[in-house]
């Protein structure tokens, strides 16, 4: 198992085909047919989808007593621009470090020069962070109306607008490239088994908890190369169900009364379904 400082850290992969699994361990310099114990190769024998396999594999990756887990998607591979890494033990040792507390500028000063009562230096709190997302090169992260608005492709390339660490605020969590502590952080941490939007909401619910406990998100996590853009048709479909309930579904979560998770998870639109599913 890969250990990275004191911490045992386990890599966890999603994959659904032969193909995608042999491109991977080829890139990444692993045997598929026997990976190394701190990598989990999670295949989606029953087309469950990507949020189940990702929720599968972690749990495998907590019985092999990681206390880091890393997810990283089947589509994903080195990347040897600066800030980038080579080898999935760059990766976790990255998103290891990436992990630790941040400074987060907590203090606002109003006017120029800054007026009385505005500390001389003492403007940021160190602050533990819930989890570390890596961006990536190469093909972007969008939704299916954004990708045909612009013929599949994008009007820019993509990056990071905010800096590395974010506070109070929320996002769109990517789980491509994703390092979190499970034992800290479930069922926060569990992806919701929606496609296309098992990280995001898995992201606002999480944020919600992790701003109550005074954490942030750090997107300053390591650089990989997106290689792929899934089916923009299929995508579209998909989205489609619940995207015009996803638009405010955010500022419900964030001004809830209730902190509680399972009160919390009752605004997704896909409630009511599972919970009659689980009745059956």
């Amino acid at each position: 198992m890969s250990e990275t400082g004191r911490e045992k850290t386990v890599v966890v992969t999603p994959w659904v085909t032969e193909r995608e699994l042999e491109a991977f361990a080829s890139a990444w310099g692993i045997n598929p047919a026997r990976p190394p114990d701190w990598v989990v190769l999670q295949q989606d024998r029953t087309r469950a989808g990507c949020g189940a396999t990702k929720n599968a594999g972690v749990v495998e990756a907590t019985r092999r007593g990681a206390e880091v887990v890393v997810v990283l998607d089947g589509d994903c591979y080195p990347n040897t621009r600066p800030g980038g890494v080579t080898t999935l033990e760059e990766l976790a040792a990255a998103h290891v470090a990436a992990l630790e507390p941040q400074p987060v500028r907590m203090f606002q000063t109003v006017t120029r020069p800054p007026s009385r009562g505005t500390p001389y230096s003492e403007l940021d709190v160190v602050t533990p962070v819930a989890a570390s997302m890596g961006f990536w090169t190469e093909v972007g992260d969008y939704c299916a109306a954004r990708q045909l608005a612009h013929g599949g492709a994008a009007p820019e390339a993509m990056s990071c607008d905010v800096g590395a660490v974010v506070h109070g605020r929320y996002f769109p969590l990517c789980g491509m490239n994703l390092a979190f502590r499970p034992g800290d952080w479930q069922p926060w941490c569990r992806f919701i088994d929606v496609a296309r939007f098992d990280d995001i909401w898995m992201g606002w619910l999480w944020q919600r908890e992790a701003y109550r406990r005074g954490c942030c998100f750090n997107l300053g996590g390591p650089i990989v190369r997106h290689s792929r853009q899934s089916n923009v048709w299929r995508n579209l479909a998909d989205e489609a169900l619940y995207l015009e309930r996803s638009e405010t579904l955010w500022r419900d979560i964030a001004t809830h009364p209730s902190g509680d998770y399972e009160i919390l998870s009752r605004l997704l639109p896909t409630w009511s379904q599972t919970n009659q599913d689980d009745e059956l």
